[in-house]
């Protein structure tokens, strides 16, 4: 199980982002660009490939973000294989940024069917870690990550004078953040108010209670209720494609060995012979977490997932299988003494497997936010089921894009066995 290391960040940091007005061309403009040149957004008719097990370009359906292999199949939540010949059928048509649509269709054999408005932009701007020039977020986040960092404390690994040294060049050559060593003490409340700084939420107050404390009162930036006229929409937007595309070239890697993956994070099979996800501790890198939490060595034995923020491991610690521990995570749901003898690793199993329909957990103390700076606490109850509404799933323990149907690539004399085989495996 690896994490990324503050992945939205890392987009802003690295991030190529358009600047300027843009030109717009509507379909049939002579003088449209090619679209090697695109840099903005584009909305366009795709084909995609019917093979593609981890597909690349999002699509809106049924209210929520898909990434599906046909149009017809997502919409009607298809639970079998894709029998739709008419392309007109499988199309996809949507505005996407243009680096993860030129991804599409130069590596990953979606094929542009129609362009109807391209929106050009004078150019793009990057943060350029030899020069130091600052990109367009990149100035922001450097200065902030500082003081995260910082008040993450030293990395377990430096344990010497000459580690914490080179980890401080490091540091600044790969992020283009400068770290003083004097102040690479671990502050886990002005780590907080770091993060807090983060473009994705917007500090709506500050109280301080006493002397030792602070209150705290945010909002995401989704949630504010008019738009700043400095905002921009083209931007989130490709904030969002830049991290999609990070976690994308990590997935590309494992491909059907990934077990799970979240916005930010991806479980994997690592067998012998097969190459392993680098871990690395600089933005965009990958950590792996379950080391970090059960100590080096630690690997799990058994994964189950029953939708998304919903899943559960056993992991073997110090790579000691006697030594099994269980980490359990629910959408929702805090784990504690009220349902702990509920919310486990068997329960969610039995529901992935279909055996166990749903269940009810009570939860006795809420804490609900009122108008008016009052907190209050409240019993209330979750149902809790397994989830699979963005893939299709296959037998018990798979799942594939909607619209896939790997076996009509086959040779036409296997067709008909792997057809069958599929039919079998929906049965």
């Amino acid at each position: 199980m690896v994490d990324v290391v503050s992945e939205y960040p890392n987009a802003n940091l690295r991030g190529d982002y358009p600047y300027g007005h843009p030109k717009i061309y509507l379909e049939g403009n002579p003088d449209m660009p090619d679209p090697d040149q695109w840099n903005g957004m584009i909305k366009c008719t795709v084909l995609p490939p019917r093979d593609l097990f981890i597909p690349v370009l999002p699509y809106k359906a049924n209210g929520k973000l898909m990434f599906p292999l046909c149009r017809t199949c997502v919409e009607i939540q298809n639970s079998e294989g894709c029998h739709h010949e008419d392309p007109r059928e499988r199309q996809l048509t949507s505005t996407w940024c243009a680096p993860e649509l030129l991804l599409a269709l130069r590596e990953k054999s979606y094929e542009l069917i129609k362009v109807h408005e391209v929106h050009q932009y004078p150019g793009t701007v990057a943060y350029n870690p030899e020069t130091g020039e600052d990109g367009l977020l990149s100035g922001y986040v450097r200065c902030f990550m500082a003081v995260k960092m910082q008040a993450s404390g030293w990395p377990p690994e430096c344990n010497s004078d000459d580690k914490k040294e080179q980890f401080i060049k490091d540091t600044l050559k790969h992020d283009g953040v400068v770290l003083d060593p004097a102040k690479m003490v671990k502050n886990s409340a002005l780590r907080t108010m770091a993060k807090l700084m983060y473009p994705r939420k917007e500090v709506t107050g500050l109280l301080p209670p006493s002397e030792e404390c602070i209150q705290v009162t945010w909002k995401p930036v989704d949630d504010s209720e008019t738009s700043l006229p400095t905002s921009s929409i083209l931007h989130a937007a490709f904030t969002t494609c830049f991290g999609r595309l990070q976690l994308y070239k990590y997935l590309d890697v494992v491909k059907e060995r990934a077990l799970y993956h979240d916005t930010d994070s991806v479980a994997y099979i690592s067998r012998p012979g097969e190459p392993d996800l680098p871990i690395g501790t600089h933005l965009g890198d990958l950590t792996d977490q379950v080391e970090e939490d059960y100590g080096p060595g630690s690997f799990i034995t058994e994964f189950v997932a029953g939708g998304p923020k919903n899943y559960a491991y056993k992991v073997a610690v110090g790579a000691d299988p006697t030594n099994i521990k269980v980490c359990i995570k629910e959408r929702g749901i805090s784990i504690n003494k009220s349902c702990d003898d509920l919310i486990t690793f068997d329960n969610l199993k039995a529901m992935v497997m279909g055996n166990t329909e749903r269940l009810t957990a009570p939860i006795p103390h809420q804490i609900a936010r009122l108008p008016g700076w009052k907190i209050v606490t409240r019993s209330t109850r979750k149902i809790w089921q397994a989830v699979n509404t963005k893939r299709r799933r296959v037998c018990v323990e798979h799942t594939v894009p909607f619209g896939y149907n790997a076996w009509t690539m086959a040779p036409e004399e296997d067709q008909d066995l792997l057809e069958v085989t599929d039919l079998l495996a929906d049965a």
